[in-house]
């Protein structure tokens, strides 16, 4: 006998109560119930299965309004019932409460994911839940327009669209239903989409270091979505990352510290995905080494956070959403989204964005690239780190050998003479020393102690 599964339970006796293990078959991939067996897979046997036989059909279809396979089995002389229960096509409930399996554990439905799972069920996303109180008049014309213009150099434009007949074209969209405005009509374009969805912000925060707690500044956009991604990227340029200018010819070039096609491809993802039924702001962290993506949603069966690095199905959550910008061009194609964030920081020689499963959402982390002047101070830093270490050991040398010469220096301190000359002649510009005498004669003499003596012999004189 199996194990206990997704797909197949035991127990020992029968109780009307398993009707809750049979739901959950139903709204899951169908499913085996054995009366009859032990949790570790034996069989124990039951008596009356005749009368079990008779009853249980009628039973499930009655409280649970399914149709249901009920057999005899038998094993060493001992008799036992499996009940066979199909994927239904609809939701099932038992006593009011919605199951699924999860491995070989029965799990009651609720909140967000009661929700999701009875649109999934009825061929529906949240986004196409009509909004009965949005009225026309909320609608922003100019962001309306501004799709149309994208979606005509697409050519993703359904035909014969008038720019001045806007209920003709989200009736053709789907966007609106018999007159009445769906969720995604009031997301993408209506003037303030947070008089219904009071969450659909985004927060962006500046963290000094990699402290989540010491906030510089903090920045909130609220805007129709259609217009999000461009006023995040704006936002993002003009107040927390660092540009630097490159030439091609007389062509002025502009270089993030993060990969900006894969950072804004990265921001479509997650407010197309996200879970706007959620319980929180869609969230932009930017610190001091790095930047965190965060939206509220988890990905959809079957996607995993590895499934994400290779070719994969896209899921839609909103689908009427992703239509949009996907016509707009905003996006070429469902599922290549994380594919395209990987190529395109490898291509500007950016370290791979990390993705993560975070308190019910995704989480996707971009590590800062320095910029080349960054770069150019920081090797400065080190050489000028450097000089002064060897400065103090070349002063060391001077100050107990007043003679010795460059040759010696350089042997004592396993350095090229070059590399001596240069820091003798910056001790010297700096007037820290002198050389007193010839090359071969002379002796060099730190000026501080020239000082000192010159103090020492006029206090001496009074």
């Amino acid at each position: 006998m199996k194990k206990e599964s997704q797909y197949i339970a035991f127990k020992e006796n029968w109780r009307d109560e398993f009707l809750k293990i049979l739901s959950a078959f139903a709204n899951t991939a169908g499913g085996h119930l054995y009366v009859g067996i032990r949790d570790d897979g034996s069989v124990c046997g039951i008596s009356k299965t005749t009368k079990l036989l008779e009853d249980l059909p009628n039973k499930i279809t009655n409280i649970l309004g399914i149709q249901a396979n009920v057999y005899e089995r038998k094993k060493n002389n001992l008799k036992y019932i499996e009940i066979k229960i199909d994927k239904s096509p609809y939701p099932v409930s038992y006593n009011g409460g919605f199951y699924i399996r999860s491995g070989s554990i029965t799990r009651e439905l609720t909140g967000n994911t009661l929700q999701h799972f009875l649109l999934t069920a009825n061929n529906m996303t949240w986004d196409e839940i009509p909004v009965p109180d949005a009225s026309w008049d909320e609608i922003d014309e100019d962001t309306v327009r501004l799709f149309i213009n994208k979606a005509e150099q697409t050519n993703r434009l359904p035909p014969n669209i008038k720019e001045d007949n806007i209920k003709d074209l989200f009736e053709r969209l789907s966007l609106s239903k018999n007159g009445v405005l769906t969720r995604a009509a009031v997301l993408l374009f209506s003037k303030i989409p947070t008089r219904y969805f009071m969450l659909a912000v985004c927060k962006i925060g500046r963290f000094l270091g990699n402290s989540h707690t010491n906030l510089k500044m903090d920045d909130l956009i609220e805007c129709p979505l259609f217009r999000m991604p461009d006023r995040i990227m704006e936002i993002l340029e003009s107040r927390y990352i660092q540009t630097e200018f490159t030439y091609k010819g007389l062509q002025r070039i502009p270089v993030w510290e993060y990969p900006e096609t894969a950072l804004r491809e990265a921001i479509m993802n997650a407010i197309i995905h996200r879970d706007y039924g959620g319980n929180t702001f869609f969230i932009i962290k930017v610190f001091d080494n790095n930047m965190e993506i965060w939206n509220e949603g988890e990905l959809m069966e079957p996607l995993d956070i590895k499934s994400l690095k290779k070719q994969h199905l896209s899921r839609l959550r909103n689908k009427l959403i992703a239509n949009v910008f996907y016509r707009s061009g905003y996006i070429e194609s469902w599922g290549r989204g994380t594919l395209k964030m990987l190529e395109d920081a490898q291509a500007g020689e950016y370290k791979e964005p990390e993705f993560e499963n975070f308190e019910g959402g995704i989480l996707v982390r971009f590590e800062r690239k320095l910029l080349k002047e960054e770069i150019a101070e920081t090797k400065q830093q080190i050489l000028d780190s450097t000089k002064i270490k060897y400065a103090d050991d070349i002063l060391k040398l001077i100050k107990e050998h007043p003679t010795i010469t460059n040759k010696e220096m350089a042997q004592k301190l396993t350095m090229s003479d070059r590399n001596i000359r240069r820091i003798l002649i910056e001790l010297i510009d700096a007037k820290i020393i002198v050389r007193i005498g010839s090359k071969r004669s002379g002796n060099w003499v730190i000026i501080d102690d020239v000082i000192e003596m010159s103090l020492q012999n006029g206090s001496n004189d009074k």
